[in-house]
């Protein structure tokens, strides 16, 4: 999996944040975990804001989906099949089996 994930940053050029982005992500996650109300708080707020957004101008969403070009649809669509992989190699690994799932009862033939 450490060798596919390699593979899959080189291949779109990524490259690891710098501390300036790092902290200005961690920066919130801190004032969070000091005050978890306000981050409840907060949270419903945006997700009221988006989902009545969403709910009075529903074709604005459709319009933006649209109007996407197809390398967004092909960057869209490696993404899922990276996610998709990752999951299905975790899943397996952590069965330590490919097909079906282990159990006590004996096999039927």
């Amino acid at each position: 999996v450490g060798e596919l994930g390699k593979l899959a940053v080189s291949g779109r050029n990524m490259a690891p944040p710098n501390m300036q982005t790092i902290q200005s992500y961690l920066t919130p996650l801190q004032n969070a975990a000091k005050n978890p109300q306000t981050l409840l708080n907060r949270t419903s707020q945006t997700a009221a804001q988006t989902a009545e957004a969403a709910a009075k101008n529903p074709e604005t969403f459709l319009t933006r989906l649209r109007n996407l070009d197809s390398a967004t649809l092909t960057q869209v669509g490696v993404v899922t099949a990276e996610t998709i992989g990752f999951f299905t190699i975790g899943e397996i690994i952590g069965k330590f089996k490919i097909v079906g799932y282990r159990s006590a009862a004996p096999a039927h033939h």
